[in-house]
Order: structure tokens, then C-alpha cells, then sequence
């Protein structure tokens, strides 16, 4: 596929993505800091509700099915209520859930019309550091954070996005780096 067009200049979203554990959150919550409307991460979001209603990490990620078609509902509805007359940061598109349901091989069949019809001006990817932590909602395995990374760089070409590779950069670094590309068209 070749790179997709923006089919409405209003559209002026911008998706962080990357592996677990490469910055995407911190990003996310930089760019706000600086006054960017942001839309963080969906599923760090559902699994913080449901941790605060009792449920244990291990519980809500037992059916990886279940678990991640809510995270796809969820991401589907919140990029539905965005506004296309502002740059909006997202922690994650929609396209990130194929790569999640490639990886847990998961079926993406009922949601294949949206993930197709999904419209960003940019894809940010995030190389990630050397280093590899787990934490409260972040449990996937190095190995499968290497192959999740494969994943995602993988759907996001084969969508045709115009995707930007951002360098393991120090934080502000980061930021710097985005807003510069923020507005560059593909080449």
C-alpha cells in the first residue's frame, strides 16, 4: 500500500506508538504539559478503573480476548468524540490493537473496516530503550515486547501511515523531536 492521505486537513491527529516501556505515556504527558490536547493511553485507562473496583491485573488480562476487544471498543469510541478542528496527541491508535490481536492471535475480524478507515496526519514510533521494565499494568515479557514492536511498525506500514521513527531520545529531546516533524508531510 502506498501512504495514506489525509482525506480533510481538520484531521490533525497525531499517534504516539511504540513498544511497552518506550516512553509513550511520558510523551503523552509532556505534550499536555506544553498545552497539546492529548488522549492517553485506552488501556492503562480501563485497566486503572478496574483495578479501583478490586480487580487484580491477573484477572483483568486473563481473557486476552475479552480483554483486548474492550480496549479496541474503547479506543474506537474515544477517537470517535475527538475533535478534528485541534492537533490531538493520542497514547496509541486504533491501529495498535492489531498488533496487539496479531501478537495474542486474536481474530481482528469485526473491527477490520475500522482499523482500515483509521486517519492520522502522522504515526510517531518510538524506539525503544535497552532497558525493560514491567510494571502495575505493563506485563508483557521482553520477548514479547520485541515481537509487539515488530507488530506495530509492521500494521502501521502495511495501513500505508505516514509513520516517523523517533530515536531513543532523552525526554524533552523527544518532545523537541515530535513538534519539529510534527507538520512535515511524508516524502
Amino acid at each position: 500500500m502506498g501512504q495514506k492521505s489525509v482525506l480533510n486537513d481538520n484531521e490533525r491527529w497525531y499517534v504516539i506508538t511504540g513498544p511497552p516501556c518506550c516512553g509513550k505515556s511520558t510523551t503523552i504527558e509532556l505534550l499536555a504539559n506544553r498545552g497539546f490536547m492529548v488522549r492517553p493511553e485506552v488501556a492503562r485507562a480501563y485497566i486503572d478503573e478496574e483495578t479501583l473496583r478490586g480487580r487484580k491485573i491477573q484477572d483483568i488480562r486473563s481473557d486476552m480476548h475479552g480483554f483486548q476487544s474492550e480496549i479496541m471498543r474503547r479506543a474506537i469510541a474515544s477517537e470517535l468524540s475527538l475533535t478534528k478542528d485541534e492537533p490531538v496527541f493520542l497514547d496509541r491508535g486504533v491501529p495498535d490493537s492489531l498488533a496487539y490481536f496479531l501478537l495474542y492471535g486474536i481474530s481482528p475480524e469485526p473491527y477490520v473496516s475500522y482499523i482500515r478507515s483509521s486517519q492520522y496526519r502522522k504515526v510517531f514510533y518510538l524506539d525503544p530503550p535497552d532497558a525493560y521494565a514491567t510494571d502495575y499494568a505493563r506485563i508483557e515479557s521482553a520477548g514479547e515486547r520485541d515481537r509487539l514492536a515488530r507488530l506495530l511498525w509492521t500494521v502501521y506500514t502495511d495501513l500505508g501511515f505516514c509513520i516517523e521513527r523517533v530515536p531513543a531520545l532523552p525526554e524533552l529531546d523527544r518532545i523537541e523531536y515530535v513538534l519539529a516533524r510534527a507538520e512535515i508531510g511524508c516524502s
